[in-house]
């Protein structure tokens, strides 16, 4: 995964790394993968890397067709939480992108394709920015702009991604990635 910011305003489809010194709750050792950015409306994205060990059919058993049961769900972010959200995410090689499709309703789900129901995950919640706010925590340093590989989607992210990443960096960020939550326990 390269370090390298957008030379377009725009971040979506981008992935925002928390820097280890982002010390927020809600995004502390997250990656957020971008699904929506302009400088007018601001940032959506979803947390990528909060799995909550629970399938759908946990949360809503009579949620649509049985497809829809062993979907894995994560934590997406702090905003409105109580609602589930799906997407399909999966690793295009020809451009080299995230293929990112929401789902809006349960009946858009069952036209998706095979290799697009593989890939369907779920979110309890998301993450938002508002207009400038993204921007503005990006030049404080609270966040890492990374282009997303195939390696990273087709790996699939969990708790541990993150610091795979930091590791990844370098020195600097691979200690700064193995220092404790509490300095004081070390």
């Amino acid at each position: 995964m390269s370090m390298e910011l957008p030379i377009a305003e725009n971040l979506t489809g981008y992935l925002l790394v928390a820097h280890p010194s982002l010390l927020d709750p809600h995004f502390r050792r997250s990656i957020v993968y971008i699904s929506h950015h302009t400088e007018e409306d601001g940032a959506l994205g979803l947390i990528l890397n909060r799995p909550l060990g629970k399938t759908v059919a946990d949360l809503s058993p009579s949620t649509g067709p049985d497809f829809l049961l062993p979907v894995p769900v994560y934590e997406g972010g702090p905003v409105q939480k109580e609602g589930i959200m799906m997407a399909s995410i999966q690793w295009r090689e020809v451009p080299e992108e995230v293929a990112f499709i929401k789902i809006d309703e349960v009946a858009d789900a069952e036209h998706l394709t095979a290799t697009q129901k593989q890939h369907l995950r779920a979110f309890l919640g998301y993450a938002g920015w508002s207009k400038g706010q993204i921007e503005s925590e990006i030049a404080q340093k609270a966040w890492l702009v990374l282009k997303p590989t195939g390696d990273f989607i087709f790996e699939g992210t969990t708790d541990e991604t993150w610091r795979k990443i930091m590791r990844g960096l370098g020195p600097v960020y691979r200690l700064l990635a193995e220092a404790p939550d509490d300095p004081s326990v070390n």
